[in-house]
Parts: structure tokens; C-alpha cells; sequence
């Protein structure tokens, strides 16, 4: 399993942080019993303030807010829930 998943929105004065973590889980079995492992690393941060919503990759590039609504579950729907009001 390789998923993007949004992690819990930080509210810092005007501003809204949303990360992105990146999750993957790997599993599998041989002659010598079962192994599981998992990794969560940073992908990206939203940021919500008044002046729109933007993203960013862990290299400070700007990402594309649709492309990131289309590969995380549920994000348009917590965006719209830290819309600032001037959005």
C-alpha cells in the first residue's frame, strides 16, 4: 500500500497548515516467516490563509492544490472546512 493521507490541520493565527504524509505498508512472506514494515515521511504542506491556498513540496516547489485534491481522500472537503472567510 502507497497513499497519500492528510494529516490533522494546524491552526497558527491566520493561518491554517495542512501536511501531506505520504504512507506505505509492506508486507510479505518466505521460508523464514513473515515480515510487516511501514514508513510515514512529509510529501507536502497546505497552507490556508487569507490570501488563498497554496502547496508546497519538501523542497519548498509549489504543487499544484487540484493535483493533491485528486490524490488524497476527503481534502476538498477539509479545505472548505479552514477556508478562510476573505477565500
Amino acid at each position: 500500500m502507497d497513499e497519500l493521507r492528510a494529516g490533522n490541520p494546524l491552526l497558527a493565527d491566520k493561518v491554517t497548515l495542512v501536511p501531506i504524509e505520504r504512507w506505505v505498508i509492506q508486507s510479505g512472506a518466505g521460508d523464514m516467516g513473515c515480515w510487516l514494515s511501514g514508513l510515514k515521511e512529509p510529501f507536502a504542506i497546505i497552507v490556508c490563509d487569507e490570501t488563498g491556498i497554496r502547496a508546497f513540496d519538501t523542497q519548498a516547489t509549489e504543487v499544484a492544490v487540484a493535483s493533491l485534491i485528486q490524490q488524497v481522500p476527503d481534502l476538498d472537503a477539509l479545505l472548505n472546512r479552514n477556508k478562510h472567510p476573505k477565500q
